[in-house]
C-alpha cells in the first residue's frame, strides 16, 4: 500500500513537472563550453517555440 501512494506521488509530481516555469537560461549557463551554452539555448529557444505553437492550436 505504501509502494502505491509513494507511486502515485510520483506521477503527479512529474507530470506537473512540465507545467511549471523554470529558469533554462540559468541551466544552461551551467556548462563549461561556450559552444554547449550556445547549443543548449537554441534548443530551449526552439523547444518553446514548438511548445507555443501547440498550445495556438
Amino acid at each position: 500500500m505504501r509502494a502505491f501512494v509513494l507511486l502515485i506521488a510520483l506521477s503527479a509530481s512529474l507530470a506537473g513537472c512540465r507545467y511549471l516555469p523554470h529558469d533554462t537560461n540559468q541551466s544552461c549557463d551551467k556548462h563549461m563550453d561556450w559552444n554547449d551554452r550556445k547549443a543548449c539555448k537554441e534548443r530551449v529557444t526552439t523547444e518553446s517555440k514548438e511548445w507555443e505553437k501547440r498550445n495556438d492550436k
